[in-house]
């Protein structure tokens, strides 16, 4: 495989931008993806143990955070805010938009609950809606009108949406069926749902890879006696209906997303033995940890690689309260702190 660790040092950083270009054309996907995050960047950068740079998206004193938030222009960010101890008057749950560009938000002139993925012509968001029976169910909120259609409703809890890479389907993770947590798919067009998983462990996160073909998802494989959860990656391949185990650890393993060459992934893992406290890891397609991108005792999930390959947006507790950071890529590799 071509080396993508192109800011090893500083002299690899010339030849990196010298082959840049050319990797993109070759390889779609694992070149040295443009932008290092630190010029022209709105957001403060904060240290990280790995080296890594870490660019702080949100500064509230109350708890902030995305689900799969970034559009697919790489423009905006779809966040949720949760105000503890709210006035009466005052929206607990409120979603918002940030212009990624300036930092500038606003918040959404319908009351929605969960943040959640754009479709990839940018007219839609897929979202987690709390209903009426407290219940989260499946909404496609149209940004034109600022109205919801539900997806598939079912009394059911439903939980954490994402489109397909051309937009015709929808994948999410239903408790419909025998009430366990099975990942189902969603045809816009059609309104057929079909269930693709049926394994008794809670199957959830399920994300489309760039070409359409496959899902991931993570699934939970029992519990330990420190308080800790066994938690694995698994790939669903749409075709053959056949699913691979992609790591096998006795600790958690979660939040799987997809690095734009539609072969590695970001995900969130406690594999320091420290339940509770994740960091974000690579993993490559033989199921390889390549690469680690934080270190800390402080739980960094929910990771969400952004089409352009620049960014890698995530949640984490690492300063307290819950906010939303992102680390600039050149690859598979950070961009450095001290680059």
């Amino acid at each position: 495989m071509m080396n993508t660790n192109c800011n090893a040092a500083s002299k690899a950083k010339a030849g990196c931008r010298r082959i840049a270009v050319l990797i993109a054309v070759l390889v779609p996907g694992l070149g040295c993806w443009a932008g290092e995050g630190a010029p022209g960047s709105p957001f403060a950068a904060v240290s990280d143990p790995s080296g890594c740079r870490i660019e702080r998206i949100t500064v509230a004193e109350h708890e902030q955070y995305q689900v799969q938030g970034a559009s697919a222009s790489g423009e905006l960010l779809l966040m949720t805010t949760r105000r503890a101890g709210a006035e009466e008057d005052d929206q607990v749950l409120q979603v918002s938009e940030m212009d990624l560009s300036t930092g500038a938000q606003r918040e959404l002139p319908t009351t929605l609950t969960n943040s959640g993925p754009y479709s990839p012509d940018g007219r839609y968001n897929v979202i987690a809606q709390v209903s009426d029976d407290g219940k989260t169910d499946i909404y496609e909120y149209e940004r034109t009108s600022a109205t919801l259609r539900p997806i598939a409703a079912h009394p059911a809890w439903d939980w954490l949406p994402s489109y397909s890479p051309d937009g015709r389907m929808i994948v999410f993770n239903s408790y419909r069926v025998d009430g366990q947590s099975d990942v189902h798919l969603y045809d816009r067009s059609s309104g057929e749902l079909r269930r693709l998983t049926v394994d008794p462990g809670y199957d959830a996160h399920a994300q489309f890879s760039s070409d359409g073909q496959r899902i991931v998802f993570h699934r939970q494989q029992g519990s330990l006696s420190d308080g800790g959860a066994i938690f694995n990656l698994y790939v669903h391949d749409l075709s053959s209906g056949q699913e691979r185990q992609l790591t096998d650890g006795a600790h958690e393993s979660s939040y799987p997303a997809w690095a734009p060459d539609g072969r590695h992934l970001v995900y969130s893992s406690d594999a320091d033995g420290k339940p509770g406290k994740h960091n974000l890891y690579i993993l490559n397609p033989k199921g390889e940890t390549v690469g680690r991108l934080t270190e800390g005792d402080w739980k960094d999930s929910y990771a969400y690689w952004t089409q352009d390959g620049r960014h890698i947006y995530f949640n984490s507790d690492r300063e307290g309260v819950g906010k939303i950071y992102r680390i600039p890529m050149n690859g598979l590799a950070c961009v450095r702190l001290d680059d």
